[in-house]
């Protein structure tokens, strides 16, 4: 599911005052009863009143002995009758909760057919869901953003309205005439009835839960199409008005493309076909199984909306085939959907497409999610008042895009496959998730969860200082990293963090270091001396940064929006200069002393860091924005609270030093707007924060290291480089081909899943790459070391099956 609108804090606040008890209960009514098949006699052609008129038989199984009671949802309508195997039998029918008492008890593997007899308008949710009567149109949209559970089956039939139940669906739907009627699975017959009305009979043999079994009807014709998949073809129908079926063929040119993304991500598309069906709904759409709800206003003939598409067909996996347990793992079905939209950009446009979605989502998320939600919150167990927010769609892409930077491509996706193939038509916690990835892979996911699924907010990683001593041809080289929280409640331990030590050629090695705590230091021997280090610069990990780095050959402006900043060249004396410039969302470090600057009062929420290369050989102006106001996520609305030509602008090259003026200028234009330019009049390596002039202010915010250094450390002595090594194939039964070395002599270690060495040789290396056979290695996971010129060159894991 997608929606374009976020809906009004305050009117989910007044309803989540109310909770339904037998709503509570829904989900543990499936333990004692199993529904096995829904059959919907549907008949819906009165499109004044929309009123509708139904007979549903529930397929149902008791699971244990001595039930009493079936309790089923059934919301908004008004119920006839009720048969029991054929009978008629009593009911009543109060706060939307059918209970039918049987005469004898059902005890364990009882059968029993009931049907129900109900008629009326279908209720539509306050904010996002429901049943719609529309023009020609009449649609279900199987969730409430503002109902209680979220799950909204129950609005058109009777059901055990929760995640986990799931059905077989069979569909027998009356229309007038002139319209078609659209369901789940594949269309069995239509017929033309003595009334000169149609029934359209539809067949799902496939379990799904009452919240994506869906109807709707309209003057439809199908847009046929074939599309490929590892296990054959699948069709694709597009229901639409005639009118319209220009505009899907070029809104669903790339349809394939996402099929093969996912296949490709995911495993085999189970389904009978591909369904979407256009209804005039401005939210988005609905991920009903094989038959997606989707507003026609996004199928407009341009590529637009491919995302969103691209998004409701990944519910085939994460959402459709299997579940989310409960609403508070929610992220299991919105989050994969989310984060699917860039493996649909990665597949279709390359590799830089994926990375710009990732950055930009980023970007995002730490401008916006925690205004959105009204706070920030950890992804699981997510508050029902934010079960469809920000944090779940978005923030949960972000995280799972990181969870791929930490397993690496081959035990990131091999892993999903196989949790999809062990929980497929079933409900997966988030505990699963973790639970089964790291049984499956050998990988032990437990960090990860603990700090960027079940915490909230970000970690933050910066380099304090940096010192070089040469020593005879190499460089003892000490990098000093701090780790800061930004509204999480804990530091992140077992973070795979990836640093790059650049020379003077812009060429750069890249080390893995597993950071723990607060502080760190890595100590290397570099056969040069270090003209930049860089944490992070491939966007790897979803920390409380956002950067840019370019290269610099010519006068003019250097636009880099994701770290709010500017670069002015007016003057260049080198062939091309490397810029880097990081937007910290965290607070800068205050004065060391309080005598330091005492009438000044620097921002409480972020700062700039200036690196690169050949910046020396840059004149020009550094171009800083402040903004109170909501287009910077009011990250400068605490701290200017005085007349704007008192602002300055502060610098140190490092933490080990004090703030001090920078050599800066201020353009305010109206002086009391809080918004306005600064200038740094020159382009130099260092830290940047703003700051205001406040006599006797007294700051209270306490910087996280006070000495402005990591005073406690630990030191890693053998950080593993990882520049860009591929496994293929990987799993592989007999040998795999490592890709990306350097041409050379290489040392080879391979350690198996307890960490023993089970291969320790010299291998030569041509033409970047080397066959590694398989031997006498018993199946297993495995981890590989290649070493060359005294760099460890790379750490991956691969599996023989």
């Amino acid at each position: 599911m997608e929606y374009m609108t976020r809906y009004v804090l305050a009117l989910i606040t007044l309803w989540f005052c109310f909770t339904n008890t037998a709503y509570a209960a829904s989900a543990s009514r499936s333990d004692t009863l199993d529904i096995r098949k829904t059959t919907i006699h549907l008949t819906m052609t009165d499109f004044v009143t929309k009123n509708i008129s139904a007979h549903t038989q529930l397929d149902i199984k008791c699971k244990q002995n001595n039930v009493a009671e079936v309790l089923l949802d059934l919301e908004g309508l008004t119920v006839d009758s009720v048969l029991w195997d054929g009978y008629a039998i009593s009911f009543s029918h109060n706060n939307n909760t059918l209970s039918i008492t049987p005469t004898v008890p059902l005890f364990l593997d009882d059968s029993v057919l009931v049907d129900v007899f109900y008629r009326g308008i279908p209720v539509t949710d306050v904010l996002w869901g429901g049943f719609y009567f529309s023009g020609l149109y009449a649609f279900q949209m199987g969730v409430g953003f503002y109902a209680q559970p979220h799950s909204f089956g129950r609005t058109w039939h009777p059901c055990l309205d929760n995640f986990v139940e799931r059905s077989t669906y069979e569909f027998f739907i009356e229309t007038p005439s002139n319209k078609m009627a659209v369901c789940n699975g594949m269309l069995i017959d239509s017929t033309s009835l003595p009334n000169s009305n149609k029934q359209w009979h539809w067949l799902l043999n496939k379990e799904i839960p009452s919240y994506l079994a869906s109807v709707a009807a309209a003057p439809y014709v199908l847009v046929k199409q074939t599309l490929n998949t590892l296990q054959g073809t699948v069709p694709s129908w597009i229901a639409c008005e005639a009118v319209d079926t220009t505009a899907v063929n070029g809104s669903f040119a790339h349809l394939q493309q996402s099929m093969n993304a996912f296949e490709q991500a995911y495993g085999n598309y189970r389904w009978p076909r591909v369904g979407y069906a256009l209804v005039p709904f401005n939210g988005g759409a609905m991920e009903h199984a094989t038959n997606i709800h989707i507003g026609k206003a996004y199928i407009d003939g341009t590529l637009n909306y491919e995302n969103l598409i691209a998004h409701e067909l990944s519910h085939h996996w994460w959402g459709n085939l299997v579940t989310c347990k409960t609403a508070g793992d929610m992220w299991l079905n919105e989050g994969f959907a989310s984060y699917s939209e860039f493996l649909h950009q990665e597949y279709t446009y390359g590799a830089s497409a994926y990375m710009n979605e990732v950055k930009q989502n980023h970007y995002d998320m730490l401008a916006r999610c925690h205004l959105d939600d009204n706070g920030y919150r950890s992804i699981a167990n997510m508050d029902s008042l934010y079960t469809y927010g920000t944090t779940v769609y978005r923030l949960s892409a972000d995280r799972l895009h990181t969870l791929r930077s930490y397993m690496g491509d081959n035990l990131f996706f091999s892993g999903l496959k196989n949790v999809l193939n062990l929980f497929e038509n079933k409900a997966i916690s988030t505990a699963d998730l973790n639970t089964w990835l790291s049984l499956i892979t050998g990988y032990n996911t437990q960090p990860f969860f603990t700090n960027w699924i079940y915490d909230k907010g970000f970690a933050h990683f910066s380099v304090d200082s940096v010192t070089t001593t040469p020593n005879g041809t190499t460089w003892e080289t000490a990098i000093y990293m701090r780790q800061r929280k930004h509204q999480n409640d804990q530091y992140f331990n077992a973070v795979p963090l990836p640093v790059a030590v650049y020379d003077s050629l812009m060429q750069r090695s890249m080390y893995t270091v597993m950071f723990n705590g607060r502080c760190m230091q890595l100590n290397l021997q570099l056969p040069f001396k270090p003209a930049m280090i860089a944490i992070d610069p491939d966007n790897a990990i979803g920390d409380a940064i956002t950067d840019e780095m370019q290269t610099v050959k010519q006068i003019g402006f250097t636009n880099l929006p994701q770290a709010k900043l500017r670069v002015i060249t007016k003057a260049i004396n080198v062939d091309s200069a490397l810029v880097r410039v990081q937007h910290h969302w965290v607070a800068p470090d205050r004065f060391k002393s309080n005598t330091s600057f005492p009438d000044y009062r620097l921002c409480n929420t972020h700062y700039w860091q200036v690196d690169g290369i050949g910046l020396d050989g840059l004149n020009g102006l550094l171009h800083f924005t402040y903004d109170a106001g909501v287009n910077n996520s009011y990250l400068d609305s605490t701290w200017i609270n005085n007349s704007e030509d008192s602002i300055r602008l502060f610098y140190r090259k490092d933490a080990r030093e004090e703030w001090q003026l920078a050599n800066d200028s201020i353009r305010t234009g109206v002086s009391n707007d809080r918004f306005g330019n600064m200038y740094c009049k020159e382009i130099k390596a260092g830290e940047y924060c703003l700051g205001i002039k406040k006599t006797g202010f007294v700051d209270t915010l306490q910087t996280d290291a006070p000495s402005g250094g990591c005073g406690i450390v630990n030191a890693v002595v053998d950080a593993v480089a990882s520049p860009s090594l591929m496994l293929y194939p990987n799993p592989a039964a007999t040998w795999t081909e490592l890709v990306g070395l350097e041409q050379g002599k290489a040392r080879l270690r391979v350690y198996n899943a307890v960490g023993q060495l089970v291969v320790d040789k010299t291998i030569v290396v041509e033409n970047d790459r080397y066959r590694f056979e398989w031997g006498n290695l018993t199946p297993g996971v495995y981890r590989m070391d290649v070493r060359s010129n005294n760099k460890v060159r790379q750490a991956t894991l691969m599996i023989r099956p």
